[in-house]
């Protein structure tokens, strides 16, 4: 595909709508992993990544999530009815991805988000220290944002944290695997991931997420990411003596690490309170998530019934005194549908996810799929 390709794109709206865009394509091969293919492009001159789940049930569930979360972000803001560029005054945060659209019900559910900047495993080189300040300072008000949001990333890398040299703003993408506080943890193993989380001990709170900040803080140092004998990252090896002082506790248990209004206060940034405020209840949003949950009804067939098979009574024998009776034959099995089912997104499958639907969700870690070990 040449520089400046236009490709028709079709999908739905953060608020259901359909929405048809010729938007321009980058050029080059999709991004690949084993469960998500990531195309990016260009409309109204604002960078969109496309995420595809190609990984099965599995990638298809963490495309959903980053859905739901990605609607829960745009009602805190009251931008689900609007666009970017339909806003004058923009009050979505630059420091969270944001999401654009997405379609469920086709192959390849897949999800658009506006994404910026550039993933810091692609940077071309360390940041400078005053560059490293306002990274450290842009990351840790999104870890802020997210913690009034009620939301914990668990899968800050290097290639969902981005930072853009031009603004020197941060942002935080990919919340595929995405939780609330007071989820359970589930087992992930990633290089920046805190021991409580790779090991799937408690339950889910932001300070997780502290701890793979800091990871992320010192990677785009001139040295790196050094880590001590005891395999813990080791802030001391930067040579930047402010850092350890940012860092304190943070790579210590989870009980006592500092939350991200606590680094902001020791960057200097004292006008967020320690206590993050959460002025909009879970309440103020059930209106947009009714709203959303009859747009997903609405597109996915009705079963062929609405109330729970009737079977009967169980089989009543004689008193042990008498003699059993043989086995009845076993009825014949079901004729085989006449033709297979539509795919329908797995809202439509299993309900919708827990951001969507307001409670922990039903199906968060079934036996089998710890959900986080699969890599972004």
């Amino acid at each position: 595909m040449a520089v400046g390709d236009v490709e028709r794109l079709t999908f739905h709206g953060p608020d259901g709508s359909e929405v048809i865009w010729d938007a321009e394509m980058d050029p080059g091969e999709p991004e690949q992993t084993t469960n998500f293919q990531t195309r990016r492009g260009r409309y109204q001159s604002l960078p969109f990544a496309i995420r595809y789940a190609v990984g099965g049930e599995k990638s298809e569930a963490a495309i959903e999530n980053a859905i739901a979360v990605g609607m829960r972000m745009l009602r805190r803001y009251g931008a689900e009815h609007r666009y970017p560029w339909e806003q004058p005054d923009q009050r979505y945060p630059w420091e969270l991805s944001r999401l654009l659209g997405y379609d469920v019900d086709v192959e390849r559910p897949f999800v658009v988000t506006l994404e910026y900047g550039t993933p810091l495993n692609r940077l071309p080189g360390p940041l400078s220290p005053d560059d490293t300040r306002r990274f450290a300072a842009g990351l840790a008000r999104g870890l802020y944002l997210l913690d009034r949001l009620g939301i914990v990333h668990r899968q800050l890398l290097s290639n969902t944290v981005h930072w853009d040299s031009r603004s020197q703003l941060v942002q935080i993408n990919r919340f595929e695997y995405a939780r609330r506080p007071g989820e359970p943890r589930y087992r992930t193993a990633s290089e920046w991931a805190p021991p409580e989380q790779m090991g799937g001990r408690g339950f889910v709170e932001p300070r997780d997420d502290v701890y793979s900040a800091g990871c992320a803080i010192l990677s785009v140092t001139p040295p790196g990411l050094r880590r001590r004998l005891d395999g813990y990252p080791d802030p001391a090896a930067t040579g930047m003596q402010w850092l350890p002082d940012l860092l304190a506790g943070v790579f210590g248990p989870v009980e006592g690490r500092p939350n991200a209004a606590a680094l902001l206060h020791r960057l200097g940034r004292a006008d967020f309170p320690a206590d993050p405020p959460r002025p909009d209840p879970d309440t103020l949003l059930e209106a947009g998530r009714a709203a959303y949950d009859r747009l997903m009804a609405g597109r996915r067939p009705q079963p062929a019934y609405l109330d729970p098979p009737t079977y009967p009574d169980p089989p009543t024998y004689p008193s042990s005194s008498s003699t059993y009776p043989s086995p009845a034959t076993p009825p014949p099995p079901p004729s085989p549908p006449s033709a297979p089912e539509p795919r329908r997104g797995r809202f439509g499958r299993r309900g919708s996810p827990s951001f969507a639907a307001g409670s922990p969700p039903a199906w968060a870690g079934p036996a089998g799929w710890p959900l986080g070990v699969v890599a972004p």
